[in-house]
């Protein structure tokens, strides 16, 4: 069992002059000898004429050619050459060019290249671990490169788990055979129940402060907000867990203001630039606005307390906001005309804008095609048959439709009973409650024609009591999320509905409208649809007693 992470090191084999049968090749030697009496022709009758024998040194030729070098000899002169270094000993002088330097005393030439017919450190080098293999070469050099129990190419001796093939295949420092889950670290249990959180079905995250609003990334990065006397409080968490930023101050309101700061927080899924959005009077009605700050990725401030929409004396109880994959976001709220603007990445606000004014009070929900950055803002009229949609290009660009368009419904809940999703195709998908019992689904395909509705009958939603009919999207962030392409929508009661009847379903429809899956949770809020999910399948349920994180749910 491993106590600690391990890192593998393997050494590399690389083609070397001291490795192997190839760095020691002699392919040419040629050694002459001379100690006859020497033959001259005569001068005057060209018949041979024999000279006694020379008594001195005898002269010695040799020529030696490899891959790695040449030598020559001659008389007290050698010359060696290899690659690039050329060695001259004439006597006890000796000339070197080149990178190698030889010295020759005497009438003695040493040739110190590597053309060694003796072998080479693969052969006869140093074999600390006694496994017949020298260092130089050896894979292994804490025992024998031979033995290898799981048979995973590693020799036992360096090998992290050396019953395991797999080894330690989540990297969490403990050998696959002895792991308690193979998803993840097993030391990171945030609920303490026993079972590690990579593993785990369902994890309370624990959070001890309260939250008004939530929002996670792709990897599973977490951002929550909630408005404490004048200041808007953050935390920021990475993805595996961990704080990226405690809470800190992200902007503030007056504390005072009768309606609160109705704040709202999201995080870009892939760039991860969060914006935090709130209503703010100033101290006065006549400063009415909708505020924003934007932040980057480690959860620091590029623009704090910037206005977003102003409208002096206005009725701003709700607002809506989305932001997109790269951090574009648009914010929009209706205290009677339903007023939009975009952000851009770095926190620019543009203009002003009407999308539409069909009186709608602070009924308006907004969502985003997160790759594009196009969506579709929605409003409603008090009750009734009033649900309007209009939708946008990209980054304030213009409009897709032409005005509001009227999405016809059966019946809809006081000022706020519906609410809107799109995917990155720019699908989308609205969700409203047309009676105490029933929740209505309307998919539309990208070019606006709607493709399919769906009815699901729910629990009583006025209570049981009855003659009861609030809004059912009241909270704010209320946009439908998404898994890849497909929408998870969601059950939603009133405050008249008892907390501890409910069971509040979530279902997965495609963009066509099937049905692809449903589960059931008793973690729910009042007038919520407080479901969050990130790219790893997992959702991020609120409750009053904070966040629960459930696995490929629903």
């Amino acid at each position: 069992m491993i106590r600690g992470r391990s890192s593998l090191v393997l050494s590399v084999l690389l083609p070397c002059v001291a490795c192997g049968d190839d760095t020691t090749a002699t392919t040419e030697s040629v050694s002459t000898t001379d100690t006859s009496p020497g033959t001259t022709d005569d001068a005057s009758t060209g018949a041979p004429t024999t000279e006694a024998p020379t008594t001195g040194e005898p002269t010695t030729s040799a020529v030696s050619d490899s891959e790695t070098g040449t030598t020559t000899t001659t008389g007290e002169t050698t010359t060696t050459t290899t690659g690039e270094t050329t060695t001259t000993t004439t006597g006890e002088t000796t000339t070197t060019t080149g990178e190698t330097t030889t010295t020759t005393t005497g009438e003695t030439a040493a040739d110190t290249s590597t053309s060694s017919t003796t072998g080479g450190e693969c052969e006869d080098g140093p074999d600390g671990d006694g496994d017949g293999v020298p260092d130089a070469c050896d894979v292994c050099l804490e025992g024998d490169d031979t033995v290898d129990g799981d048979g995973d190419g590693l020799a036992d001796a360096c090998d992290p788990c050396p019953s395991d093939a797999s080894n330690d295949s989540d990297m969490d420092g403990v050998c696959d055979g002895e792991d308690l889950c193979l998803e993840g670290p097993d030391d990171v249990d945030v609920d303490m129940d026993g079972t590690p959180d990579a593993c785990d079905d369902e994890v309370d995250l624990g959070i001890d402060t309260p939250i008004d609003d939530y929002d996670v990334a792709a990897d599973g990065a977490l951002v929550i907000v909630r408005g404490d006397a004048g200041a808007l409080k953050v935390t920021c968490w990475n993805g595996d867990g961990t704080v990226r930023r405690p809470e800190f101050t992200a902007g503030t309101y007056n504390a005072g203001q009768a309606l609160g700061a109705k704040p709202e927080i999201h995080i870009a899924r892939e760039a991860q630039k969060v914006l935090v959005t709130w209503f703010d009077d100033g101290g006065n009605p006549v400063n009415n606005r909708i505020a924003y700050s934007l932040l980057s990725n480690e959860c620091q401030p590029i623009v704090t307390g910037e206005t977003a929409i102003a409208l002096p004396e206005a009725y701003f109880e709700f607002h809506n906001a989305a932001i997109d994959a790269a951090g574009n976001s648009v914010i929009t709220v209706s205290p009677n005309q339903t007023l939009i603007t975009f952000v851009d990445a770095d926190g620019l606000a543009g203009a002003q804008q009407e999308a539409f004014d069909i009186d709608a009070t602070y009924g308006d929900h907004v969502a985003v095609n997160q790759a594009t950055g196009e969506g579709i803002v929605a409003a409603q009229i008090h009750s009734g048959n009033g649900i309007y949609y209009r939708r946008f290009k990209a980054a304030g660009a213009g409009w897709i439709d032409p005005g509001p368009v009227q999405l016809p419904v059966n019946y809809h809940y006081w000022y706020d009973g519906y609410t809107v999703g799109m995917n990155d195709q720019s699908e989308f998908v609205f969700l409203w409650r047309s009676d105490g019992t029933t929740l209505d689904m309307r998919f539309f395909a990208a070019d606006g024609m709607a493709v399919e509705d769906v009815q699901r009958t729910t629990i009583d939603f006025e209570g049981w009591n009855g003659g009861h009919c609030y809004d059912s999207f009241r909270r704010r962030h209320q946009e439908i999320p998404l898994r890849g392409d497909d929408f998870v929508l969601g059950e939603v009661y009133n405050w008249i509905t008892p907390q501890q009847n409910r069971v509040v379903h979530h279902f997965a429809y495609s963009p066509a409208g099937e049905l692809l899956g449903e589960g059931e949770t008793d973690v729910n809020l009042d007038e919520g649809l407080t479901i969050r999910v990130d790219g790893l399948g997992r959702s991020f349920l609120r409750g009053p007693s904070g966040i629960v994180v459930r696995a490929d749910y629903p």
